[in-house]
């Protein structure tokens, strides 16, 4: 690829990330949510500045170190609706959305409107959140928006490629990275990642352990080698 290329596909697009958890709220006090800390998504926000894009970096509940991006469109979030609505909001023409967070997939029917008392007891029901990948890609249908690239990622125990393979396909994904929660130096809360990136045709390389810093700069990398 051509240093030309590679600036000129710096100037078309511009990227969207997402980090973090989201929180869903059963009462005052108590959330469900999950031990992402927004670390992955930050270093590709932070690789995407770095490597000369408009960055737009939205985030759920991290730690203070993860949640500003300098010289990114830094967004703070709470709920995996609240993510999903300024993801809508920065769709446009020549956009690339990757979806590093891990939003929950439930929120509780009712949220209580006081610290419910152990003695209450309460029966909790749970419904499912709006998908973000998947109503992005539908929205981008309906409106007919040209040239977005959907990048997902897929946290997996068991079956991991296969999963994200199918997951790949059943949200229209341009590519996606499996993440395999199953190494110890891999998944949630720690410095480093074992990737394996999957591409639209099906094809996946393994990529070794790397600390996520490094991996963000190779996500953008990869990207600019499939559509630069």
């Amino acid at each position: 690829m051509s240093i030309e290329s590679v600036n000129n596909f710096h100037e078309k697009y511009k990227i969207v990330v997402t980090s973090g958890p989201t929180r869903e709220f059963i009462d005052t006090i108590r959330f469900l949510s999950n031990p992402s800390t927004g670390r992955m998504g930050y270093y590709i926000a932070k690789a995407g500045v770095n490597l000369g894009f408009n960055v737009t970096y939205i985030h759920g509940p991290v730690p203070a170190r993860f949640s500003n991006v300098d010289d990114a469109e830094n967004i703070s979030v709470i709920s995996t609706v609240d993510m999903l609505n300024e993801v809508i909001n920065r769709i446009e023409p020549f956009t690339i959305l990757i979806m590093a967070a891990a939003p929950a997939d439930y929120r509780p029917e009712k949220k209580f409107d006081h610290k419910l008392k152990k003695k209450e007891n309460p029966e909790i029901k749970f419904i499912p959140n709006p998908d973000i990948l998947q109503t992005v890609h539908e929205l981008i249908e309906k409106n007919k928006t040209p040239d977005v690239l959907l990048i997902g990622f897929a946290a997996e125990i068991q079956n991991a490629l296969e999963y994200a393979t199918s997951k790949l396909e059943r949200k229209h994904l341009d590519m996606i990275f499996l993440n395999d929660l199953s190494k110890s130096d891999s998944g949630f809360g720690v410095d480093t990642n074992e990737l394996t990136v999957i591409h639209k045709d099906k094809s996946y390389e393994k990529w070794s352990t790397e600390s996520k810093e490094k991996l963000g700069y190779r996500i953008i990398n990869e990207i600019e080698k499939c559509w630069g």
